[in-house]
């Protein structure tokens, strides 16, 4: 058993992402082939349209609202919404809310 106390951390803004989007290890890949990390956008934050080759995502929205772009199809999920990216898809997101945005992104490498 592993458990992570980090919680209330203040994160950090990874390359190809910005407007005080932050991102949190909550459960670092560290000997595993998985993470969970919190990330927080405030309107405006968000990512730079990329893929992993070998990981995929999934977003759980537990506050506010996010916008995803594919490539192919844009959407917004709400809280409570998720969606995966499987390895390759190409993904972009912005906080075009109002208010601050928190959501999980759970992480498994292929």
């Amino acid at each position: 058993m592993n458990i992570w106390k980090n919680g209330a951390a203040a994160g950090i803004t990874p390359p190809a992402h910005f407007g005080g989007l932050t991102v949190l290890d909550v459960v670092p890949f560290k000997d595993s082939n998985f993470s969970v990390q919190v990330s927080r956008a405030p309107k405006g934050g968000g990512g730079e349209m990329h893929h992993h080759d070998d990981w995929s995502q999934v977003f759980y929205m537990v506050k506010g609202r996010m916008t995803f772009d594919s490539g192919k199809e844009r959407f917004t999920l709400n809280a409570g919404e998720a969606v995966l990216f499987e390895p390759g898809d190409p993904h972009y997101t912005l906080n075009e809310g109002d208010e601050e945005a928190e959501y999980l992104v759970i992480t498994v490498q292929q």
